[in-house]
């Protein structure tokens, strides 16, 4: 059972800018691994990016943790019950319920909601789509040992994010035949330092370029990676044009 869907309220700009200074630090690297169920939703998840689509203030939106024995695999349920209502149910029919999913395999992160400002395994936690709008999900693949994302460069988010985007690693054709570019996300590991020359920032809270001329040059890089853009996705057509041809 799952809970009615609502429209998601389309994302602003502070939403969208807020989401681009997290993704520059985001561990794309990193799994996650299912660890709690909820009851209302009759769904195991990972509370380091589904915790707040679980805490509704009702008594039967109950959530437990859930570990694993590492030397089966399988799910420890706690001793206890959980909720604090009459008709809270059974260890038995919690048990049942738990073990009818997999808590032991790590999912990579393949997703990044940008109102959440996280990211999260697409197949373990698909209520961000109907919750949160398809829109503000970017899908994450690794080319190259380098995370990227799919983008038409269309989208309402883009001009928000371009700053942290790189040359096309690849130009595609995704499951609607639409053509679609592999980008490179430009992630900082140090806030402290300008994201072009390295020097030290004055306030890192104001910016992440340390003077004038270093802002004035990042804007002409970022228009010059547009251009690439272009002249990549104009290639890949005449490609395709040509397959067509013959």
């Amino acid at each position: 059972m799952v809970a009615a869907a609502f429209p998601a309220a389309p994302l602003q700009a502070a939403h969208f800018n807020l989401a681009k200074h997290k993704l520059e630090l985001e561990g794309l690297s990193q799994t996650c691994r299912r660890d709690s169920f909820c009851f209302m939703c009759v769904h195991a998840f990972y509370s380091h990016c589904c915790h707040m689509h679980h805490g509704l203030p009702l008594y039967y939106h109950v959530v437990i943790p859930i570990s694993v024995d590492t030397s089966t695999g399988k799910p420890i349920v706690p001793e206890r019950s959980p909720g604090c209502c009459p008709d809270k149910p059974s260890l038995e029919f919690v048990t049942n319920l738990v073990n009818k999913e997999y808590y032991s395999t790590n999912l990579p992160r393949d997703a990044y909601y940008m109102k959440c400002c996280t990211t999260f395994p697409i197949a373990m936690c698909h209520h961000h789509e109907y919750k949160c709008g398809k829109d503000a999900i970017l899908r994450i693949v690794e080319r190259n040992g380098r995370h990227c994302i799919h983008c038409t460069d269309n989208e309402p988010w883009f001009s928000y994010l371009e700053s942290i985007l790189g040359d096309p690693v690849a130009v595609e054709e995704d499951d609607r035949d639409e053509m679609v570019m592999v980008l490179p996300v430009l992630r900082r590991s140090d806030l402290s330092v300008c994201v072009l020359c390295g020097d030290q920032l004055l306030d890192p809270r104001r910016g992440s370029l340390c003077s004038l001329p270093c802002d004035e040059t990042y804007i002409q890089e970022v228009a010059q990676r547009k251009v690439r853009r272009d002249a990549a996705r104009a290639t890949q057509r005449l490609a395709k044009l040509h397959l067509d041809y013959v």
